[in-house]
C-alpha cells in the first residue's frame, strides 16, 4: 500500500502493527522511532524493522503513512513536532484510547504541508506492555474504531479504513464523542473496577492468595496495566468516565441495600 510507513513508538501496539505490516507486505520500508536507545537497538534485530531513528524528523521524512503509538498525553506534542516535516498528502493516524481531545487538538496544528489526520483506536491490547509482548495476531479480528471529523479528507479516511482492514481488523466509524462515551463504559470503567478490587484486597497476606480460584485472577487481570499510561487515559476522558462510575455506584448501592435487607 505504501512506499514508506513510519511507526512512532514501538511498544506493544506499535510493534504488533509493524509485525503485521511486514507480514502483509503493506509497505516497502518500515521506519520506527523510539525514545530509548536500548529499544532502538532491539528494533534493529527484527526483520519487521527496516530503519530505526533517533530523531522524529528523520523518522517521518518522506513517509506516506504514519501511526502514532505513544501514550495519549504525548500524541499531540509529537504530532506538533513532526508536522512541519511531513510531505504533502501524508496520512497520520494514532492508536490512542481517548479520541475527543486528540482529534480536536489535531485540527489546530498548522497544516502548510497539507497532511491528513484521521483518529483511530484499535481495540486490541493486554495488561502487559512493551515490545517483548508484541504479536501480529494481537490485531486479528479485533475492532478498530475510526473517528473522522467533518473536516476529514474522504480519500484519507478511505485509506486509513483500508489499512486497518488489511491488518485483519474490523474497522468501524463513529464520532470522537461517541467513542469516548462508549469506551468509558466498556474499557476504562472495567480497568478502574479491577484496580479498585485489587486495591481493596491489599491487606490480605500474600501467602493466602494461594487459596484463591481462577475467578480472582480473571477479575483483576487488567489491573496489571501500566499506571502511568492509565493515569493519562483517565485524565483525558474524565467526564465520560465519571458518568460510568456514577452508574456503577448506583448498581453497587442497589446490591448493597438488597443484601443488607
Amino acid at each position: 500500500m505504501y512506499n514508506s510507513l513510519s511507526i512512532i513508538g514501538p511498544g506493544l501496539l506499535g510493534a504488533s502493527i509493524a509485525m503485521s505490516v511486514y507480514e502483509k507486505k503493506l509497505a516497502k520500508e518500515i521506519h520506527l522511532w523510539a525514545r530509548n536507545e536500548e529499544k532502538r537497538n532491539s528494533c534493529l534485530k527484527n526483520k519487521w524493522c527496516d530503519y530505526v531513528h533517533e530523531s522524529l524528523e528523520s523518522a517521518v521524512k518522506h513517509s506516506d503513512f504514519i501511526v502514532l503509538c505513544t501514550p495519549v498525553d504525548t500524541i499531540i506534542p509529537i504530532f506538533e513536532t513532526i508536522a512541519p516535516h511531513l510531505s504533502p498528502g501524508t496520512i497520520v493516524t494514532d492508536v490512542g484510547s481517548v479520541k475527543g481531545s486528540i482529534c480536536s487538538q489535531a485540527q489546530t496544528i498548522p497544516n502548510d504541508n497539507q497532511f491528513h489526520f484521521i483518529g483511530s483506536h484499535p481495540m486490541a491490547g493486554s495488561e502487559k506492555s512493551g515490545m517483548e509482548y508484541a504479536n501480529a495476531d494481537l490485531l486479528k479480528q479485533a475492532t478498530c474504531i475510526i473517528t473522522p471529523t467533518e473536516h476529514s479528507d474522504p480519500l484519507a479516511l478511505e485509506k486509513v479504513t483500508q489499512f486497518w482492514s488489511e491488518l485483519d481488523m474490523n474497522p468501524v466509524q463513529m464520532s470522537s464523542e461517541e467513542h469516548d462515551s462508549l469506551i468509558a463504559g466498556i474499557s476504562h470503567l472495567p480497568h478502574i473496577v479491577a484496580s479498585v478490587l485489587a486495591a481493596s484486597l491489599s491487606k490480605i497476606p500474600d501467602e493466602q492468595f494461594k487459596y484463591a480460584g481462577g475467578g480472582l485472577k480473571d477479575t483483576t487481570r487488567v489491573a496489571g496495566g501500566n499506571p502511568k499510561l492509565w493515569q493519562s487515559i483517565l485524565a483525558q476522558n474524565s467526564k465520560p468516565i465519571l458518568n460510568s462510575i456514577d452508574q456503577f455506584e448506583q448498581t453497587l448501592k442497589a446490591l448493597k441495600n438488597s443484601l443488607a435487607s
